[in-house]
């Protein structure tokens, strides 16, 4: 089967963005996974027995398994946590800027 662009009102919109996700970091490795999924993660870490191994499926679909006790952190990412991250690293740059000595370069 060929793949088409599509044409016409549809064909011109812009891709949507990833929107929230969480963002699992361990030993082995790091991957972004569903809020469901985060939560899924959340409960394994919080039961008493925590299990050995934890398994979950990234945003990709891969299916993973870790050993619980390898997680770093659990880390979650909205898209407005994100535009708030990226105003505030602009106004920081701004700042530093305008605090700069022009007379240093000399």
């Amino acid at each position: 089967m060929i793949n088409r662009v599509k044409t016409g009102p549809e064909g011109d919109r812009e891709p949507e963005g990833p929107g929230a996700y969480f963002y699992l970091s361990s030993r082995s490795g790091s991957w972004c996974v569903s809020t469901v999924m985060a939560r899924h993660i959340e409960a394994c870490l919080d039961a008493e027995p925590r299990p050995s191994w934890i398994r979950f499926v990234d945003i990709a679909g891969s299916s993973i398994r870790v050993r619980a006790r390898d997680i770093e952190y659990l880390n979650q990412s909205t898209p407005e946590q994100r535009a708030f991250d990226r105003a505030f690293c602009r106004s920081i740059r701004q700042e530093k800027k305008a605090d700069r000595n022009w007379e240093e370069d000399e």
